[in-house]
Formats: structure tokens, sequence, C-alpha cells
């Protein structure tokens, strides 16, 4: 029992932190109908940034974090300025096609001048908090941490879709973009908001990766092929949908790791098949 308990928190942590991410890719592919493949690489960089920071001043790694969130910001607004945003006229497919072959090359550059500047070596923060025991479980107060975080951020982020003019005109795009841009919702600047939303939830959950885990330049296509399942998993734009996708796959990674190692990312690949099967739509998809 106690093993299936902390077998359990490490999954809904290690889910929590992969939804994060997953909502921003959801937002960015639901208005705009963008594949962005280098959504992981705005993970990589939060977590090395945070690295780099924490190794030169010594701050608190999450408040690192939370400062990085403009800057994030600021770099997802750039690269849809100026890579996405001329291949909106385009048409649906070729659109789609240009976005998957423009984003897997700035993923691959940014992987290559991350090794050249920072090494390729994987990276970590040396951050850590008491922990306690409750009864025979062993609980980590830097996990615990991390876990509330998550929720706050999750619930803050439900809230600013659904109570501010830019949250509700990003939903309005994401369910129509003909009807929005009819009622005067300028879809271009909120395809550029969403991907600098996107890139800060990247970012920060990349606090929580070098933090927990650890990161390292190439690990930025790896982890943006999970959020995709996640999203599929859970249904396009859905912040509920993205969060249980997240939780589903993180707990199926954390338990199939530990009776069969190496086995995890598959077992999740086969959810994800089976969910695809019976509802294609995901979960909570519309």
């Amino acid at each position: 029992m106690e093993i299936a308990v902390q077998l359990v928190i490490a999954g809904l942590l290690q889910g929590g932190v992969y939804a994060l991410a997953a909502f921003g890719l959801s937002l960015i592919f639901g208005v705009s109908d963008v594949l962005n493949l280098a959504h992981g690489e705005f993970l990589m960089l939060g977590g090395l940034f945070t690295f780099l920071l924490f190794s030169a001043t010594g701050l608190n790694p999450f408040l690192i974090g939370l400062m990085m969130v403009p800057f994030a910001f600021c770099l997802g607004y750039i690269f849809d300025r100026f890579l996405m945003r001329p291949l909106a006229g385009k048409k649906e497919h070729i659109r789609l096609m240009s976005s998957i072959l423009v984003t897997l090359g700035a993923a691959l550059c940014i992987e290559d001048v991350t090794s050249f500047l920072a090494g390729a070596e994987e990276k970590g923060v040396d951050y850590t908090l008491p922990s306690f025991f409750w009864g025979d479980i062993f609980i980590s107060y830097l996990r615990l941490l991390a876990m509330v975080m998550i929720a706050a951020l999750t619930v803050g982020i439900h809230y600013y879709l659904k109570k501010t003019y830019t949250g509700r005109a990003l939903r309005a795009t994401t369910q129509n973009i003909r009807g929005a841009m009819l009622v005067g919702v300028d879809t271009y600047r909120i395809r550029s908001v969403t991907f600098g939303i996107g890139s800060g939830l990247a970012s920060i959950a990349g606090v929580f990766y070098v933090v927990l885990l650890s990161i390292a330049p190439d690990m930025g296509l790896g982890v943006t092929i999970k959020y995709l399942c996640i999203i599929v998993l859970g249904g396009l734009g859905s912040l509920i949908g993205s969060l249980v996708g997240g939780l589903i796959l993180g707990l199926t990674e954390s338990i199939v790791s530990y009776y069969t190692p190496h086995w995890g990312q598959t077992a999740a690949f086969l959810i994800l098949v089976l969910i695809l099967l019976i509802r294609p739509k995901g979960l909570f998809g519309k």
C-alpha cells in the first residue's frame, strides 16, 4: 500500500507538469491550426535558464520561474509574429504541413544552438526542502509544494479564460474563427497572444522539470510528442481534458515503469490508441 501511494503521488505530480505544457499546445493548435513541434523547446529553455540563474544567484527556482514568464510570453509572441503569421493566409492543408516543417526546423536549430552554448549533458537544480512521514508514507515538501503550485496555476488559467476579454476572445477563436472575426475579434493578435501564453506555461513546466527531474537540450521533441498524446486523449482546447489526460499519462508511466522499467511510455501510448478507437474526439472533446 505504501508503495502504491508513493507511485500515485509521483504520477499525479508528473501528470500535472505534463498538463501545464500540454494545455498551452492545445490552445495554440485550437486557435491557429498550427502544430507547433517546437513547443517542447520552450520547456527546455525555461528549465535551462532556471538552472543558469539559480547557479549564478542562488535564488529560489520557483521565483526565477515566475520572473521568466514575461520573457517566455514575449518569445512566444515573437515566434508567432515572424514564423507562423506568414503561413496564416495559406490553405488549411498547406498551413498545417508548412507549420510542421517550420516548427520542426526551429526546434532542431534551438537544440543545436543550446547544445553548443550550454553543453549537451543533463542539468538539474540541487534544491531541496525538508520531508516528513505520514505513517509509512514518505512525503517530500518540495513535491507537495509543486503540486499546490500546479493546482493554483490551473485554477488561475481557468478563471483567466472565463473572466477576461482576451480569454473569452481566445475561446471564441478556438470554437469558430470565422465567427470570432465577424464580431470584431482581432484573430491575428489573439494567435500571437496564445503563442505567448502557451510558451509561458511551457517555461513554468520547465522549472518543475529542472527542479524535480532534469533537462537536456535534446529533450524538446520527445516531450512535445507526449503533449500531443495528452491533447488528443483529453480533447482539443479543453483545460479539464488536458489536466485529466496529463494525469492519466503520468499515473500510467509511474505505475508501469515501477513494475516493468522502460515500458511506461509504451503503456501510455497504448491507452491513447484505445481512447482513439473508442472516442476519437478525446475524453472531453466536442
